[in-house]
């Protein structure tokens, strides 16, 4: 099963996989001079999914990292179902682990966020 696309194009499967969902606050959001929290919502459940590969050859490298290129890309992952989400990419690091023969193995971590 492909769990992870950008714009229509699966990506190699990740070794690791995390998915978060996070709430967005108001400017107006915060703590009274007597410790209550004073909560304006106004966005819950906005995924940013950590990804890594462990073991990419140079080519999957360099699909991965055009693919998220991009300030902003459709992304299709799979949480419990298949979700769709416009995102971005925050840091994008990409290790080389080893190099033989002109072949690299790179390992290559990133969060992607949702808009």
């Amino acid at each position: 099963m492909e769990i992870l696309k950008i714009n229509g194009t699966a990506l190699p499967a990740p070794n690791s996989y995390r998915v978060q969902l996070s709430d967005l606050d108001s400017e107006d959001t915060g703590r009274t001079e007597d410790g209550l929290l004073v909560r304006q919502r106004v966005r819950a459940g906005v995924a940013k999914l950590s990804v890594s590969w462990a073991a990419l050859s140079t080519e999957q490298c360099a699909q991965v990292l055009t693919a998220t290129a991009a300030d902003k890309f459709e992304v299709r992952y799979f949480f419990g179902t298949m979700r769709t989400a416009q995102m971005y990419a925050g840091d994008r690091t990409a290790d080389l682990k080893a190099a033989r023969n002109g072949q690299g193995v790179w390992e290559v971590t990133m969060n992607l966020i949702e808009y």
